[in-house]
């Protein structure tokens, strides 16, 4: 199952979506200070309205709400960022999208995504296609099999991961919203991993996981997103990294546009897929063999021919049938209605019950035969 949903990433990515103006921003998109430093400072942060002061003590940072947009210029999501944090437009994955006094660096890696099925013939139809077939095997799994390796090549060592129970809540809530083109179990988690290199350096990895699990086929995938700083800062800029995801909002407008598009985008690939596996079986049932694989590469040229064989088949089974049984096919062009109606005859008539008359002669007209009852008869048209 690929859902291409606006869920990757956009809960956490930053890179690849253009920004606001942040001066602009700032004017218009400031939050409530006070509880901000709450959330982040776990309710030892108590505003007194001194902003100096409460700066320099540490315990009150300024946030900015950040816009952030699609492709079409359209406001996807607004997160609160810390204000001395600089945001880094369109920058590639694996580079700092955000930046930050005291060595702060935030990166976003790009979703790594899979899909498994139990069914043989859908696993060769995915194999075909190019996809990477994995099962889920857990979030432990997950970490052990790719996070670990992958970080141990970076230098840092595992110490701990645990879920975020707030970020989960948005993500869930998010994915909540999108559309599913079929009935599906959905875990969506959000995990925090720690770290730390060998002189000692804390490092964080945040992996967005979701797992989309429906009666044939289970599509997973997750997005990491790392953050470094100095020691001393370490453990500050992880809570304000965690509570500027945990309260992105999300503008309905763009979320009901996308659910229009994917359920039209799912009506024709449930119409095209019904299709194929229609084919499919009427083959194995027939020939005894495995079902033709038929890729999502199947265009409407392929299925056209395929509805013209069978009509041409339809067509040439009737022509015999009709001269089994000695018929022909007329019409009434005044209502386009075909009949059939004993062959043998050059015209045809056909009043209002139904009844019709066939002749041989040209020059016959029921209308103006009063021995037909001043009946109204329509004159028909053999069909070729």
């Amino acid at each position: 199952m690929q859902l291409k949903t606006l869920f990757a990433a956009f809960a956490i990515a930053i890179a690849g979506c253009g920004l606001g103006d942040t001066d602009q921003s700032e004017k218009q998109n400031d939050v409530n200070t006070g509880e901000m430093t709450e959330a982040i400072d776990g309710g030892n942060g108590k505003p007194s309205g001194k902003k100096e002061q409460n700066n320099k003590n540490g315990n009150w940072e300024k946030m900015v709400m950040h816009p952030f947009y699609d492709q079409q210029g359209q406001v996807m999501a607004v997160m609160p960022f810390p204000s001395t944090w600089q945001i880094h437009r369109n920058q590639p994955k694996g580079t700092p999208t955000i930046t930050g006094p005291d060595g702060i660096k935030v990166i976003d890696y790009p979703t790594q995504s899979y899909t498994y099925t139990n069914d043989p013939n859908m696993q060769q139809m995915y194999y075909r296609s190019g996809k990477q077939l994995r099962a889920f095997p857990g979030i432990e799994d997950v970490i052990q099999q790719d996070i670990v390796p992958w970080c141990s090549n970076q230098g840092y060592e595992f110490v701990r991961y645990y879920e975020i129970p707030e970020v989960t809540k948005i993500n869930k809530w998010y994915n909540d919203q999108l559309y599913k083109a079929l009935p599906t179990h959905t875990e969506v988690v959000a995990i925090g991993t720690e770290w730390k290199s060998r002189n000692g350096d804390p490092f964080f990895l945040l992996m967005h996981l979701t797992n989309h699990t429906s009666e044939y086929t289970q599509g997973w995938y997750y997005i990491c997103t790392t953050l470094q700083a100095a020691n001393s800062q370490f453990e500050k800029a992880k809570k304000q990294l965690i509570f500027s995801l945990a309260n992105t909002h999300y503008p309905l407008e763009p979320i009901m546009a996308f659910n229009r598009m994917e359920a039209e985008k799912a009506g024709r690939s449930w119409a095209a897929h019904n299709q194929r596996m229609a084919q499919n079986q009427a083959n194995f049932e027939a020939h005894q063999r495995a079902h033709v694989n038929k890729s999502n590469a199947i265009n409407d040229a392929i299925m056209n021919g395929w509805r013209e064989r069978n009509a041409a088949s339809d067509r040439s089974h009737e022509q015999f049938v009709d001269v089994i049984t000695e018929r022909t096919n007329v019409v009434d062009p005044s209502t386009g209605q075909r009949y059939k109606v004993s062959s043998g005859s050059n015209q045809y008539w056909m009043n209002s019950n139904g009844e019709y008359i066939g002749t041989n002669s040209h020059d016959y007209n029921p209308n103006l035969d009063e021995n037909m009852n001043n009946q109204r008869w329509e004159e028909l048209k053999e069909v070729k």
